[in-house]
């Protein structure tokens, strides 16, 4: 009867490659993810050692955290250049110490994100 009126609808099935090109860039996307979850975190933590580090030299007090801290930015103010690339180079140095252990702490969440925990996919 109305046989032009008949739409055949026909599904595209994803070849194979493509099926296993999308699950690996969503296994990337993933990974990448909670890798730099775990790098933020890494680096918030570093950080915030470095001011507990001068809440220390203020003896927990909030007048004498800023005073440290007023006292070290006027020193580098008035400081020539060469003291301030020697300073900021050696800041640099306790900064990258500082993070790595933390990173060495924090070592087995950043395998437990790069190694896949399940198994093979199933369908």
């Amino acid at each position: 009867m109305d046989s032009d009126w008949q739409v055949v609808t026909r599904r595209r099935v994803p070849r194979r490659w493509q099926r296993d090109l999308r699950r690996a860039i969503a296994d990337t996307s993933y990974v990448a993810l909670r890798f730099s979850g775990w790098l933020a975190m890494t680096t918030l933590a570093a950080m915030g050692v470095t001011v507990l580090f001068f809440l220390m030299l203020g003896n927990f007090t909030p007048l004498g955290f800023f005073s440290q801290v007023a006292n070290l930015g006027s020193r580098f103010v008035s400081a020539d250049a060469v003291r301030r690339a020697t300073f900021v180079g050696e800041l640099r140095i306790v900064a990258i110490l500082i993070f790595g252990v933390i990173a060495l702490l924090r070592w087995q969440l950043l395998i437990a994100i790069l190694v896949p925990s399940k198994g093979l996919r199933h369908g």
